[in-house]
């Protein structure tokens, strides 16, 4: 039996799968278009918590092309994931995998090669979009079920 509120959870994480799809698209589009511009963007957030500005930001190539591969691969699971298939949990699950997966690579590399603001908030960021995602998909299992 179907509980009241999950009707409402189920909602609330579908609208929630589908901004992060938006907002994916919108990043990974920034990163194609003008990643210097975006990265030193974000890097300035830093500033007035007296983080430096990174000397250098890594120009285009081979990053920029996997960038936008990871940011359209997420897009994707994060709409295909709002919709109700046989599939939706193992979507979701490769959706927080890849997002906790470049949440632990940005801190591994604040750790081991240098202390820099955007590492660090790369890892919150997509750290807690990580976590989001597990919660959607346990609302999304006891709608289900």
């Amino acid at each position: 039996m179907v509980s009241k509120g999950a009707g409402a959870k189920e909602r609330l994480a579908v609208w929630l799968l589908r901004l992060l799809g938006v907002g994916f698209l919108v990043f990974g589009l920034l990163f194609a278009f003008a990643p210097e511009e975006t990265l030193r963007y974000f890097a300035r957030w830093g500033v007035p918590l007296g983080w430096q500005l990174p000397p250098e930001l890594p120009e285009g190539g081979l990053w920029r092309v996997l960038t936008v591969a990871y940011m359209a691969m997420v897009t994707v699971l994060a709409f295909w994931g709002s919709a109700r298939t046989p599939v939706q949990p193992a979507l979701l699950g490769l959706l927080a995998f890849g997002k906790a997966a470049s949440a632990l690579t940005a801190l591994l590399f604040y750790w081991t090669v240098q202390p820099q603001f955007l590492y660090l908030l790369n890892f919150v960021v997509d750290g807690s979009i990580a976590l989001l995602v597990l919660l959607c998909r346990s609302w999304l299992r006891q709608v289900s079920e």
